[in-house]
């Protein structure tokens, strides 16, 4: 009798511990696929913005490093006033005046995509602090634009808009958005943001710089880290050191 009730409960025990393997097996397998899909979405939505900072931090340290280190950067001031460049024609826009309208335009195609992260907040997957965290930052990146006479606050996302094709679900090329700077009408809302790359050009209103560079460098690790993915910025950095002069 107690070798039969032995393995009975020798044979139960067996049952429960598979039961409860086959059960948390699937549980961790639903976990770690909630977890990736929850890492695709927050990329799909995320990734644009990833890059767009990037690229703005290189060209802003690059401008910023070599004005610090030999004065004012006669590369990026071609003109004195916004005004002069809707009087440019295209040969302009991709020769003496390319350093400062590729600058403006990368800064445009950022305004573009902090607006877009805010409008898909509601499909983002993020913890209720993470959700938090992301607001606050992408506040921090468009003060860092905006202090010590910058570019206004309500401006950024119009400049933002005005870039972004809704039709076609992308960003204006840099050609398009120079043919457009060509009309005053247009061009005087991108002002505020040429003056914003001359200060910068002539050396002037460094802390706001440091201040937007600091910003637009913890927005991208908060970034980095929503998507799993690795350091945007410190990539960028040793790719371009990699590459041959």
């Amino acid at each position: 009798m107690n070798a039969a009730l032995s393995a009975v409960a020798a044979a139960a025990t067996s049952v429960i511990v598979t039961v409860c393997s086959i059960f948390l097996g699937e549980r961790q397998q639903r976990r770690k696929e909630r977890r990736t899909q929850r890492q695709e979405l927050n990329a799909k939505y995320l990734n644009p913005l990833r890059f767009h900072l990037v690229e703005n931090h290189f060209r802003l340290s690059s401008i910023n490093n070599r004005t610090s280190a030999h004065g004012p950067n006669a590369v990026m001031l071609v003109i004195e006033d916004p005004a002069e460049v809707s009087s440019k024609d295209a040969a302009w826009f991709t020769g003496p005046g390319y350093a400062l309208m590729s600058a403006v335009y990368l800064t445009s195609c950022l305004y573009a995509q902090l607006k877009k992260v805010r409008e898909d907040f509601p499909y983002l997957r993020l913890s209720a602090t993470d959700d938090t965290r992301l607001a606050a930052l992408l506040l921090r990146v468009q003060r860092g634009f905006l202090v010590n006479g910058g570019v206004y606050y309500v401006t950024q996302p119009s400049i933002g808009e005005s870039v972004w094709v809704r039709d076609d679900e992308r960003l204006l090329t840099y050609r398009e958005f120079c043919e457009k700077l060509q009309d005053p009408t247009w061009r005087v809302w991108i002002d505020r943001l040429i003056l914003f790359y001359l200060d910068i050009a002539r050396g002037e209103k460094t802390q706001r710089t440091e201040r937007l560079l600091a910003a637009l460098a913890q927005l991208s690790e908060f970034l980095d880290a929503c998507v799993g993915g690795g350091k945007s910025i410190e990539s960028r950095v040793q790719a371009e050191s990699s590459l041959p002069l």
